[in-house]
């Protein structure tokens, strides 16, 4: 008796549970990594990886590497997967560059990381005493969750981006986004997967940058955002209207993307313009991602495409982890196989 009403427990349980956005839902058809590396010249395409916010280590990257060459079936060089040993080839004022390959009959994928959280976390221990399981307190489970890694650990990241800090890490940003494209071909094509907060860090940077980021700009020829927090963080770079002064302008001023879009637009020329896939993973129920506006980036030269997720469960129609659904975007099987393959999926992927 005791088993049976174990079964149905467990049955309720799974009943009560759902993921909507699994398969994923795009609204629109764009490329995926192997039909870039398909018609690269030389077979050979450069893809660079920027973390977001929260505490991250080589174990993303591989993670990473690991989920895109699941669902491109193909093999992976580098350091073993769970191993940090001799994983970062390069340290650029704090920020981590790690290098792996993914090889596939079509050709290769040379990534490289940029783990710019060692530039933060010695900040955020000083959030350490504040953890659960050291104050002499008592919290709800899923509230010591939510404090212990979202507020001691994620948010964190961006308020001491957008403080004082935030010239500095864009200048050793800069740096490491140097040491990671150098050698490249110009015509050789860029592919770019960031997240969240990553996201911005990226853009804000080459917008400062001289040539040398405007032919990082103009090889971008994918972009995957997962997580886009660019219309919130936007908000830091406008200024408040006063009482009793104008109204604020019916549209916003560009931020960020739009501006790097606009950058990239303004130096084209008929030998290096390159159509750009712009494509945004979200899931609905992350409380610190958006969509992107198409009205507002499609005029600058980018295809838009829009990818509803689900990162984690449903609980009763009421809840999804907040950080599971903030933090599993890349590690998520469908975002995966999206940005690998492409929608709908490539034939080179069979």
């Amino acid at each position: 008796m005791k088993l049976i009403l174990a079964v149905l427990a467990c049955a309720m349980l799974v009943g009560c549970t759902s993921m909507p956005y699994r398969p994923a839902q795009a609204d629109g058809a764009f490329p995926g990594l192997v039909d870039f590396v398909a018609s690269a010249p030389g077979r050979s395409v450069d893809v660079l990886l920027v973390h977001g916010m929260c505490t991250h280590d080589v174990r993303w990257v591989d993670d990473t590497v690991a989920q895109l060459s699941s669902a491109l079936r193909a093999q992976t060089q580098g350091t073993p997967p769970g191993s940090a040993a001799g994983a970062a080839v390069a340290t650029t004022d704090g920020i981590e560059i790690v290098e792996r390959s993914i090889q596939l009959r079509q050709g290769e994928l040379r990534i490289k990381a940029l783990l710019w959280s060692p530039l933060t976390t010695p900040l955020k221990h000083q959030l350490d005493y504040d953890h659960s399981d050291r104050l002499p307190v008592v919290r709800a489970k899923l509230n010591a969750r939510a404090k212990d890694m979202l507020m001691d650990d994620c948010i964190p990241d961006a308020l001491i981006y957008q403080g004082v800090s935030r010239d500095a890490i864009q200048q050793r940003m800069a740096q490491a986004i140097l040491r990671a494209t150098e050698g490249a071909a110009p015509d050789a094509p860029l592919l770019v997967l960031s997240s969240s907060l990553g996201s911005k860090i990226l853009f804000d940077t080459l917008l400062r940058m001289d040539a040398a980021a405007q032919r990082t700009i103009d090889r971008m020829a994918y972009l995957v955002m997962a997580a886009n927090q660019i219309p919130l963080l936007a908000l830091a770079d406008q200024q408040a209207v006063a009482p009793g002064a104008a109204a604020a302008p019916a549209a916003p001023p560009p931020d960020s993307l739009q501006a790097l879009l606009r950058k990239r637009r303004a130096a084209a020329t008929p030998r290096t313009t390159r159509r750009l896939t712009l494509v945004a993973f979200s899931d609905p129920n992350d409380l610190l991602t958006y969509t992107l506006e198409r009205e507002r980036y499609a005029p600058l030269g980018v295809e838009v495409v829009n990818v509803l997720v689900s990162n984690a469960p449903t609980w009763f129609g009421l809840l999804e982890r907040p950080d599971h659904a903030h933090g599993n975007y890349l590690l998520n099987p469908d975002v995966a196989r999206m940005a690998a393959c492409g929608q709908p999926r490539s034939a080179r992927c069979e």
